[in-house]
């Protein structure tokens, strides 16, 4: 089982909610994650995407690449996030995804030496999420949260 397949079983086990929106991992690098998910499972009563469930997934892929970040480097801790706030710039009218890129190494590097010197650190993850027509991404929304590891 690679590494995705891990992931994508443990968001689907621990966030239930992630199973009804149809949330996939589709993309992992080492400092950037994208998560995917369908329109039909996200869309409101016009047709577009959800805001509720537009937020969700950004909230899932910046956890998801932070858990990820932990295990490159096994680290043993819970992510949690603190605070978030997004802003909806376009309709949400097809399927859509959500990337998310860690912060500078040096923000990085501080982010880490406090998990190991406190057992806590803070760090802030910008999400943008994108819908694609006619073969081409636009950015449709963008996520920014605090997200909170203590250590295991």
């Amino acid at each position: 089982m690679t590494q995705l397949d891990r992931l994508q079983a443990r968001i689907n086990e621990h966030i239930p909610l992630t199973r009804a929106l149809g949330v996939t991992v589709a993309d992992y690098t080492g400092d950037q994650i994208t998560v995917k998910a369908p329109l039909a499972l996200n869309h409101n009563h016009q047709g577009t995407g959800f805001g509720g469930s537009v937020y969700a997934v950004a909230v899932v892929g910046a956890w998801s690449l932070l858990e990820l970040w932990l295990e490159d480097r096994q680290l043993k801790g819970n992510v949690v996030i603190q605070s978030g706030a997004i802003d909806y710039g376009l309709p949400v009218n097809s399927d859509f995804f959500a990337r998310c890129r860690l912060p500078s190494a040096e923000d990085m590097e501080r982010f880490e030496r406090s998990i190991e010197r406190r057992g806590k650190g803070r760090v802030v993850l910008e999400v943008t999420v994108f819908v694609e027509e006619g073969g081409t991404a636009f950015p449709a929304a963008t996520f920014s949260g605090r997200f909170v590891v203590t250590r295991a």
